[in-house]
C-alpha cells in the first residue's frame, strides 16, 4: 500500500496534466466553457427552488442556499463515481502504450471534478450574499471536508474502475444506484424532517457525513460536530485505502480484458 502511494506521488506531475486534459475535453467546443461549472448548479437551484418553494410550498428559510450547499458536494460525488467507473476503459490506449501507475487515471478524473466543485462554490457564495446569508468563520473548515470528500469519492471510483473492466454492466448499475442514493441522502430535505425511528437507518449512509458538513458550514454557519468531523475523516480514509487495495488486486489483469 505504501509503495502504491509513493508511486502515485512520483507521478504527481502527470496527474496534473491528466486533470488539465479532463477539464479541457469536458468543455471542448462549448461556447461558455468553464462558465457551465457555475451556471449548471445555479440553473438546477432555480428549478428546485421553484418546484419546492412555490409549487410544493416547502417552508425552509433561504431554500436556495439550503439546497445548493448540499447539492454541490453531491454533484461532485455523483460525477466522480459515474465517470470514475469508466476511467480505465476510456484510457485503454494510454494503458497499453505508457507505463504509469494505472490508479492515476481514476484519481485524476476525481481531482478534475474537485476543481469543478471549487469553481461551483463561487455562485453559492454569491447566492448567499444576495439572500443575506452570512459567510461565517466556519468556512475555514472547508478544506478539511473537501479532502475527506475527495478521499471518499476517490476510493469508490478506484474500486468501480477496476471492476468495470471485467463487468461492463457496473456502469449502468452505478447510474441507477446514484439515483436511489440521491433520495436517501438529505439533499432536498432536512434530516429533521424524517420520522425519528428512521433517522438511525439514514445515518448508516456514509455519504451523509461527507455532504451535510457543507450545509452546516454554508447554510447554518456553524462548525460541524466533532462526531461528524470524525465520521467524515474515517469514511474518507477507509474508502480510499479499501478502494486502492481492491484496485491493486485486479490491475494486473486489465490488459487481458480490455479490447
Amino acid at each position: 500500500m505504501l509503495r502504491s502511494l509513493a508511486e502515485l506521488w512520483k507521478y504527481r506531475e502527470l496527474a496534473v496534466i491528466l486533470v488539465s486534459k479532463e477539464l479541457k475535453l469536458r468543455y471542448r467546443r462549448s461556447i461558455l466553457g468553464f462558465a457551465w461549472t457555475m451556471l449548471n448548479p445555479l440553473l438546477t437551484m432555480i428549478i428546485l427552488s421553484t418546484v419546492f418553494s412555490h409549487v410544493m410550498r416547502v417552508q425552509i428559510d433561504k431554500f436556495p442556499v439550503f439546497v445548493l450547499s448540499a447539492l454541490l458536494p453531491w454533484n461532485f460525488f455523483a460525477q466522480s463515481i459515474s465517470g470514475g467507473a469508466l476511467s480505465i476503459i476510456h484510457n485503454e490506449s494510454l494503458l497499453r502504450n505508457v507505463r504509469v501507475p494505472r490508479a492515476i487515471f481514476p484519481l485524476a478524473l476525481v481531482s478534475s471534478h474537485l476543481v469543478n466543485l471549487l469553481l461551483a462554490i463561487i455562485p453559492l457564495l454569491l447566492v448567499m450574499l444576495v439572500l443575506g446569508a452570512e459567510i461565517r468563520p466556519a468556512v475555514l473548515l472547508l478544506p478539511f471536508f473537501l479532502v475527506t470528500l475527495w478521499m471518499f469519492a476517490a476510493g469508490i471510483a478506484l474500486a468501480l474502475s477496476a471492476w468495470t473492466v471485467f463487468f461492463r454492466d457496473i456502469a449502468q448499475i452505478v447510474e441507477v444506484g446514484l439515483m436511489a442514493l440521491f433520495y436517501l441522502t438529505p439533499i432536498l430535505y432536512p434530516l429533521s424532517l424524517l420520522p425519528e425511528r428512521y433517522v438511525p437507518l439514514f445515518l448508516l449512509n456514509p455519504l451523509i457525513y461527507e455532504v451535510l458538513p457543507f450545509r452546516t458550514i454554508f447554510y447554518e454557519g456553524q462548525v460541524p460536530s466533532w462526531e461528524f468531523c470524525a465520521a467524515s475523516l474515517a469514511a474518507g480514509i477507509v474508502s480510499f485505502l479499501v478502494g486502492l487495495a481492491l484496485f491493486r488486486r485486479r490491475e494486473s489483469l486489465f490488459l487481458q480484458y480490455l479490447s
